[in-house]
């Protein structure tokens, strides 16, 4: 009896163990960075719950806001204990990739173009290393260029900015400090990422790079750079078009600037027009939208590509891939991208022809894509160029030439070493 009750309690030992076990490798966690829009987190957060019902599992949906992010990636690599599925901006993506931590989903892409249609070349290039992808492109954010129809008519200004130099134009026209209105809302500080992809804009167009071709190599002293520099720290200086404290600004600072009338044009991604749509449609109905000006090397729009990703070690990975081809089911997905209509824009080919895409204050965005480069540009994307966007390397310097008085000239050459020596690390 002794032998056969010690037995019985081994047997209900294991089988709780085992339980135990099935429950903490069926409980997903899910990193998702926080919206603008707070009904697309809804609908995320709802259909992974929706997945956990289906396979009788727990899950965790945690939103977090982007500058939150790297901080917890770091201490979760750190402490082994990651999440199943996390948000990463492709610049991230080839971080870790470079430091050998994330999953090949490239067998997830095929099974996601075999059933649901084929996603944009583009977005899969940006998560692209080695011949094999990263990252599951989730989501793009197109940049435009918002002014107001009454102010440009009110100045005799007939067309919007084709060029950045009628974009400069147009800002002094516009500017006027006594009645509080300046023509450029445009602004830089640490934590302003917006500032990092607009410099990167402006100086592609102008024929400058920070890489050439190689992606290995800096040539940000060139005279092309150093006329676009000069032509941004203008704004500044010399035309003075610009609102005050706008140098230490964050993100949401141009939306600001925009929306209480103290700007007269910003660039920004379609953010400002769900903002106008939900809380000011007087002011949306005075908004034009186009694609960024364009300059002597043509017109480009600094990519923003939005994924979802597994870190190699994650807990759960095959079920993480299957949350991924839920996730990306187009009549779902179609769903939750039009939500935040032009703020999100799909990474399928087939949706980008729906006609919300038509209307007006939505087509820049879309447009905007045709136009996409990626950090690392002349080259390919590397690590080193997200590394160089993650320090704001871009936004220091124009702070060091516009608050602290380094010329020109001394900033570019300050910023190609820091360049180089980020270089290097890759380069061994």
């Amino acid at each position: 009896m002794k032998t056969k009750k010690t037995f019985l309690v081994m047997v209900v030992f294991l089988v709780s163990a085992f339980v135990c076990q099935i429950g903490t490798a069926s409980t997903l966690t899910v990193w998702m960075k926080k919206g603008f829009v707070e009904a697309q987190n809804t609908m995320f957060e709802e259909r992974v719950k929706e997945f956990a019902a289906l396979h009788n599992i727990d899950v965790n949906v945690e939103l977090i806001a982007y500058e939150d992010f790297f901080p917890k990636w770091t201490a979760s690599i750190e402490s082994g204990n990651l999440p199943d599925l996390s948000f990463f901006g492709y610049q991230e993506i080839g971080q870790f990739y470079a430091s050998g931590l994330m999953r090949d989903l490239t067998p997830v892409i095929e099974k996601i173009e075999d059933n649901y249609g084929s996603i944009f070349p583009s977005s899969k290039k940006a998560v692209t290393f080695d011949d094999k992808i990263y990252g599951v492109p989730f989501w793009g954010e197109g940049t435009a260029l918002y002014y107001r129809k009454d102010l440009f008519e009110g100045a005799g200004i007939a067309n919007p900015p084709n060029t950045w130099e009628e974009f400069r134009d147009a800002a002094i026209k516009l500017t006027n400090p006594k009645q509080g209105l300046y023509g450029a809302g445009i602004g830089y500080g640490a934590g302003n990422s917006d500032a990092e992809w607009l410099s990167r804009s402006i100086i592609w167009a102008f024929g400058g790079a920070i890489f050439g071709e190689d992606g290995k190599s800096v040539i940000f002293n060139s005279p092309e750079t150093r006329e676009a520099v000069q032509f941004i720290t203008r704004l500044f200086t010399e035309d003075k078009v610009t609102p005050p404290g706008s140098v230490g600004w964050d993100d949401g600072g141009n939306n600001t600037s925009y929306i209480s009338g103290q700007s007269a044009m910003v660039v920004n991604t379609g953010s400002v027009i769900v903002a106008l749509g939900k809380d000011y449609p007087d002011l949306l109905e005075k908004t034009g939208v186009v694609v960024l000006p364009q300059g002597k090397a043509g017109r480009f729009t600094a990519g923003i590509s939005n994924n979802l990703g597994i870190f190699k070690d994650a807990p759960n990975p095959e079920l993480a891939e299957e949350l991924l081809l839920f996730l990306m089911d187009p009549e779902w997905y179609r769903q939750w991208i039009n939500v935040s209509v032009p703020l999100a824009l799909p990474v399928y080919e087939e949706l980008a022809n729906d006609p919300i895409w038509q209307e007006p204050n939505h087509k820049a965005f879309m447009d905007s894509m045709k136009t996409f480069e990626y950090l690392g540009y002349r080259g390919s994307y590397t690590p080193a160029a997200g590394e160089i966007y993650n320090l704001r390397l871009i936004n220091t310097m124009f702070e060091d030439i516009i608050v602290n008085g380094k010329s020109v000239e001394e900033a570019i050459v300050s910023f190609e070493q820091e360049v180089s020596n980020i270089l290097a690390k890759y380069n061994r």
